[in-house]
C-alpha cells in the first residue's frame, strides 16, 4: 500500500488524509482509536473504481491530537472542512465503521445535501459508556507488548474461526500487526489520553430521536459475531431509516473490514453502483 502523508490544517487542527483514484469520492471514517490504515482492503479495492478519501480523524495517527474532550461536531467539521479543501463538489458516498458510523449518522444529519450514499459499518445509533469499557481495558493492558495485546482484543473484534487463522497464518498476522490492526496501532500508537479525548464524542452520541429524519440511500452492514456492537444495534439502524438496506456479514465480528474484505467491497460496491 502506497501511503502519502499530505496535511490538512485547519486552524489549530492538522488532519493527515490520502486521496487516490477518479470519480465519485468515497469518503472512509475510521473508528474510535484507530486510523486509516484500518481501510486497507478498501483503499486497494476502490482505488481502482473511484476517488478513494480515508483520514485520521482528530486524536489518532498522524492527525493533530489536542488535549481535550471532542465532539462529534468536531469530527463532522474535520471532515467537511477536508473536502472543501479539497474542493470536492460533487456528492460523496460516506462509510464509516463502529465510531465512524457515528461520525457519519451526524454528518448525514448536518449536511444531507453533500450525500449520494451513506454506508455504516458496525455502528448504532447510541452506545453510552461502551468507549470506557475500552479504555480500562487497554489501560490494564499498558505493559503488554503490541502482540499480547492484540490476542486479548482478537475475541471482541473478530470471529473465533478468523484469530484461529491468524495464530496459524504468521504472514497475515504480521500484515496486520504492521497496521491494519483495530484498537491497538504498532505506528504512532493512539495514547490512553487520545481514547479518553475520543470517548466523550463517543459516550454522548445519541441519534435516536433524529436517525429517521435520513433520507440518504443508507447501507447497513452488521458483523453476526460482533461482540462489541451487536447486530441488534444495526437492525434497529434499519428500521428507522427508512431507505436503507441491511446486510449481515455472516461469521465475522466487529472488524470484517479486515476479516471478510471481499464480501465487504462487493455489498459497498453494488450499492454504490445501484445508486448511481
Amino acid at each position: 500500500m502506497v501511503i502519502l502523508i499530505p496535511i490538512f490544517k485547519q486552524k489549530d487542527i492538522e488532519i493527515n488524509y490520502i486521496m487516490e483514484g477518479v470519480g465519485e469520492p468515497l469518503v472512509l471514517v475510521h473508528g474510535f482509536g484507530t486510523k486509516l490504515q484500518g481501510w486497507h482492503f478498501q483503499i486497494e479495492f476502490f482505488k481502482n473504481l473511484m476517488k478513494v478519501i480515508a483520514l485520521d480523524n482528530r486524536g489518532v495517527g498522524k492527525s493533530s491530537r489536542p488535549n481535550y474532550s471532542y465532539s462529534m461536531d468536531m469530527f463532522v467539521e474535520d471532515i467537511h472542512n477536508l473536502l472543501v479543501h479539497l474542493g470536492i463538489d460533487q456528492k460523496i458516498n460516506l462509510c464509516g465503521i463502529s465510531m465512524g458510523g457515528m461520525i457519519a449518522q451526524h454528518y448525514a444529519l448536518k449536511y444531507p445535501n453533500e450525500l449520494k450514499t451513506l454506508i455504516l459499518c458496525a455502528t448504532s445509533e447510541k452506545l453510552g459508556k461502551g468507549a470506557h469499557k475500552i479504555i480500562d481495558g487497554l489501560r490494564e493492558m499498558d505493559n503488554l507488548s503490541l502482540e499480547e495485546k492484540m490476542f486479548i482484543m482478537f475475541p471482541y473484534i473478530i470471529s473465533r474461526k478468523f484469530e484461529k487463522k491468524l495464530r496459524e497464518d504468521k504472514q497475515l498476522l504480521d500484515s496486520i500487526k504492521e497496521d491494519i490492526a483495530f484498537i491497538t496501532p504498532c505506528k504512532d500508537p493512539t495514547t490512553i489520553k487520545d481514547y479518553e479525548n475520543q470517548s466523550a464524542a463517543v459516550e454522548n452520541h445519541d441519534t435516536s430521536d433524529l436517525i429517521d429524519k435520513i433520507r440518504i440511500p443508507t447501507l447497513i452492514l452488521g458483523g453476526s459475531k460482533d461482540r462489541l456492537i451487536p447486530i441488534y444495534h444495526q437492525q434497529s439502524l434499519h428500521e428507522k431509516i427508512a431507505n436503507s438496506k441491511l446486510e449481515i456479514i455472516k461469521g465475522c465480528g466487529h472488524a470484517f473490514t479486515i476479516e471478510d474484505p471481499n464480501q465487504v467491497n462487493k455489498l459497498i460496491w453494488d450499492f454504490i453502483k445501484q445508486h448511481s
